[in-house]
């Protein structure tokens, strides 16, 4: 047990220099997206929201279907639609919940 306190004990003094390091990191890369870390999505220094949204030929070309074809009132195409928009409201929503009070 003591050796594990003593682990902890050492962990803890680092802490607050990780915590900066990583926190410095962040401000600096904050206007900076990354698909192959999963960042998609963040607030920069100046408070605005970033989000990065990424799709191949197909996936692109069939939104834009669901798209026109929910205007042109195809029910399936509305939900198929609706259902891409709801994902990205909860995105939106988690980024919210990120943000300090």
């Amino acid at each position: 047990v003591e050796d594990l306190e003593a682990k902890w004990l050492a962990f803890t003094e680092e802490h607050s220099y990780v915590e900066k390091e990583v926190y410095d990191e962040l401000q600096e890369t904050a206007h900076l997206f990354d698909m192959d870390d999963g960042i998609h999505a963040k607030w920069s220094p100046d408070g605005l929201l970033g989000m990065l949204l990424v799709f191949d030929p197909e996936e692109a070309e069939h939104l834009l279907a669901a798209f026109y074809a929910g205007m042109d009132g195809v029910d399936e195409a509305q939900e198929a639609f609706a259902v891409w928009v709801g994902s990205l409201m909860g995105m939106l929503r988690q980024c919210m919940q990120t943000l300090e009070p």
